[in-house]
């Protein structure tokens, strides 16, 4: 009866991480030995888009940073633009100039690089500033629990 209850009460205190996820969708993608890939780190990988969206459809749930190659992006974006778990996009292409134009339809989520190691900096940056955000709001929620316990808090015996 005691289990019972304490695994009622410890379920309606659980928190729900919020997790997200590096996409990089390129027909190299798939190519272990890319510098690029490797400094992504754990992430998915996807040479088709057709994959990348089922990917993103199924998980919802999970922040996604998607990455794509100029040349899918066009075909790509529009298809996923609008689903509430893509957080920010990011075109790495030979020009930036080729795609300006074109991506001004996606200017809030879309960012287009065409050096690498800018696009990592700015998608560290930007994961930076989200856990940033998460450990605050985090702190709030343990305060206020702290500031709960210490109501039945009593007084020392003796």
């Amino acid at each position: 009866m005691i289990s019972s209850l304490f695994s009622v009460l410890l379920h309606s205190y659980t928190f729900n991480m919020v997790t997200h996820t590096i996409i990089w969708v390129d027909t190299n993608a798939s190519d272990v030995s890319s510098t690029f890939r490797s400094k992504l780190g754990d992430a998915q990988f996807f040479t088709e888009s057709n994959d990348c969206i089922d990917y993103i459809q199924s998980h919802s749930n999970i922040s996604i940073y998607l990455i794509v190659s100029g040349h899918l992006a066009k075909s790509l974006i529009p298809k996923v633009y609008e689903y509430s778990n893509l957080i920010k996009t990011f075109i790495f292409c030979g020009s930036i100039i080729a795609y300006a134009e074109w991506a001004m339809d996606y200017c809030d989520k879309l960012m287009i690089f065409d050096h690498g190691d800018d696009l990592l900096e700015r998608l560290w940056n930007d994961l930076e500033s989200q856990f940033r955000a998460q450990a605050i709001q985090y702190l709030r929620c343990a305060d206020k629990y702290k500031n709960r316990a210490l109501q039945y808090k009593q007084p020392a015996c003796g």
